[in-house]
């Protein structure tokens, strides 16, 4: 096969798109794990903050509560 006027093999050629194929998919798995990784740290980071506001509003629950017993005698 001639490229830019020079005889290159085809079966180097399809040796260089394979290893270029292998090396993209090779990033994109250790892309994808790194997202899957940070979507998990995201989704615990969403559950403990849904804990703690439920917390706090049990909390302000529980002041208000005493405020008001406090307050009616």
């Amino acid at each position: 096969m001639l490229i830019f006027g020079v005889d290159v093999p085809l079966v180097e050629i399809i040796l260089t798109l394979g290893i270029i194929v292998f090396i993209l998919f090779v990033e994109a798995v250790i892309v994808i794990s790194l997202l899957v990784k940070q979507l998990q740290r995201t989704k615990q980071l969403g559950e403990m903050i849904e804990k703690l506001s439920e917390t706090i509003l049990s909390i302000k629950k529980a002041e208000i509560d005493e405020l008001d017993s406090l307050r009616k005698r």
